[in-house]
């Protein structure tokens, strides 16, 4: 009997061994779990606090972005409100230097004070070197539009009605048309404007932008037409101060009169239908000036050069 009573006391000790082992394992087990709890908890906090810090980081950027952009913009608008003179100076340097080559190179009534003879290589080049100059200044007026086109997209520029987007494409479809209607005035004698004017209506320019700027355009290349007659011997200066004198006041009476029209009814349409009648009469006159011209002479007059001066 007290061979069993030592025998389950022995049981016992090792059954409670056994509980007190289970036990710590399943602490150990508690505390392990609690750990990688509290572990995922710190790394999902950890991620949470880094996309927060991103966000904040985005935001910030994100703003200090648009309070650039706002200040850009406010600058571009503020620049619109005036002349730009860097534009005009420019304009006047490109017309003061092909004026300048037009009047040293001479022609067939004016000697060139350089000695170069109308004709000759040095002519030509001194006509090329006038040509390149223009693409240049062009070439440069091309890069400068499109830069301040895509600054405006990207600032929001709110463009209204008669504004032009001078993008990569209108920057070569427009001045190829300009070129094209002042080569074809050129050769029927008429003003570029004629053509100028209807094509600046087309743009969607606003009717009083498109008459003061055909002005502003005209008063340049008849000055230079005119300088390239009289250095070929062209122009007849019985006429010129009677034409000359007659333009003026025609056109100062026509400005006055529909400037009166426009603010009497408030409407702008009538620059357009002035522009329309002016290109309609002036075809129908060449039309009949060309007729008269072909019946006195007897037909089509015989071809000349250029360095023959007037016949």
């Amino acid at each position: 009997r007290k061979n069993k009573t030592k025998e389950s006391e022995l049981t016992r000790i090792a059954r409670e061994q056994e509980e007190e082992q289970e036990e710590e394992e399943e602490e150990d087990s508690r505390v392990a779990l609690l750990d990688d709890v509290e572990t995922a908890e710190d790394e999902e906090n950890a991620a949470a606090a880094k996309e927060n810090e991103e966000d904040d980081d985005l935001s910030l950027f994100s703003s200090a972005t648009d309070l650039k952009n706002k200040e850009q913009l406010q600058q571009i608008l503020e620049e619109e409100r005036h002349i730009k003179m860097g534009n005009v100076q420019v304009l006047l340097l490109l017309f003061v230097v092909i004026l300048f080559i037009n009047l040293m190179k001479g022609g067939g009534a004016l000697k060139s004070p350089l000695g170069i003879r109308c004709g000759s290589n040095s002519f030509w080049i001194a006509n090329g070197a006038m040509l390149g100059w223009i693409l240049l200044i062009s070439f440069f007026a091309r890069s400068y539009l499109v830069r301040k086109h895509e600054i405006k997209e990207a600032v929001g520029f709110p463009y209204v009605e008669g504004d032009i987007k001078w993008d990569s494409r209108a920057t070569i479809v427009y001045p190829v048309i300009c070129a094209a209607a002042g080569f074809f005035a050129g050769m029927f004698g008429v003003g570029g404007g004629i053509v100028k004017g209807p094509l600046m209506l087309a743009m969607g320019v606003h009717p009083k932008v498109s008459s003061a700027s055909s002005a502003c355009m005209i008063l340049f290349t008849s000055f230079t037409a005119t300088t390239s007659f009289v250095v070929f011997g062209l122009l007849d200066m019985d006429y010129a101060a009677v034409c000359m004198s007659l333009g003026f006041v025609a056109t100062l009476v026509g400005q006055i009169g529909l400037f009166y029209l426009m603010e009497k009814f408030q409407r702008n349409s009538y620059i357009a239908f002035s522009i329309g009648g002016i290109v309609l009469l002036s075809a129908f006159l060449m039309t009949i000036q060309s007729l008269i011209s072909m019946v006195d002479s007897g037909g089509p007059r015989p071809p000349s050069g250029i360095c023959t001066g007037k016949q």
